[in-house]
Order: structure tokens, then C-alpha cells, then sequence
């Protein structure tokens, strides 16, 4: 089982979305933070295409915690 799982672990860390980065990763997210940052502030006109929920959902947890911990100073 533990074989199984290394090599399921390899193959994940080897696929990429449409971005070109490996989904949920640290590269992935700063990607992802940023684009939508320039489309909220309306400096991407023509690029929206499409966001991954996964981004949205990461972006959203990072910001509650991090209000987090600002609450708790």
C-alpha cells in the first residue's frame, strides 16, 4: 500500500492545470492570488477565462486566517 501511495504522490506532483503550475502548490497559489488581484482591480480586461474553485476556496481560507491572527494579537 505504501508503494502505491509513494508512486500516486510522484504522478500528482508531475500534473499541472492550465496555468502550468502544479495545483495547490505554493507557486500555484501566489499565481493564482495574483491574477485575481489584477482582475478585481480591473487591470485584466480581456484575461478572465476561467479560475479554478480550488484557487478561489485557497485564497479565501489564507485571508480568514490571516485575519486570524491579526484578531488574535
Amino acid at each position: 500500500m505504501s508503494n502505491l501511495l509513494r508512486r500516486v504522490g510522484k504522478l500528482e506532483a508531475r500534473l499541472t492545470d492550465a496555468s502550468g503550475l502544479v495545483p495547490r502548490s505554493e507557486h500555484w497559489l501566489a499565481y493564482w492570488g495574483h491574477r485575481i488581484e489584477r482582475l478585481l482591480g480591473g487591470e485584466a480586461h480581456g484575461e478572465t477565462g476561467r479560475i479554478p474553485l480550488e484557487a478561489v476556496d485557497a485564497l479565501v481560507a489564507a485571508s480568514t486566517a490571516e485575519a486570524n491572527r491579526g484578531e488574535a494579537r
